[in-house]
């Protein structure tokens, strides 16, 4: 996932990803807010529901790949993950819970 991708999905802009990256790099602590967290939950989410239903290297092209699922009309995963609509990644994590346990 490129920075400006990760930027997106957490909804901050570019300067302060910089500076969680810095910090985090040089061992001290990000204090990080309720919805930028919330954002994180929603990503791991879907990374682990990817992992147990495709392999790594598949859940890479998943979500670059054009979906044809109701909820992504025809788009794909990403670009409704970083579409800044914190709604938008929610969706995709649910949806992806939902083929786990279908």
């Amino acid at each position: 996932m490129s920075v400006s991708e990760q930027r997106l999905l957490l909804g901050v802009d570019e300067e302060v990803l910089q500076e969680w990256m810095d910090h985090a790099r040089a061992g001290h602590q990000v204090s990080l807010s309720n919805n930028v967290l919330e954002g994180i939950g929603c990503a791991l989410s879907i990374y682990a529901s990817l992992v147990i239903l495709l392999n790594h290297e598949r859940s890479r092209d998943w979500v670059r790949a054009a979906n044809r699922a109701p909820l992504f009309q025809g788009k794909c995963a990403m670009s409704l993950m970083t579409s800044g609509n914190r709604k938008d990644l929610e969706d995709v994590a649910r949806y992806l819970l939902g083929e786990r346990y279908r």
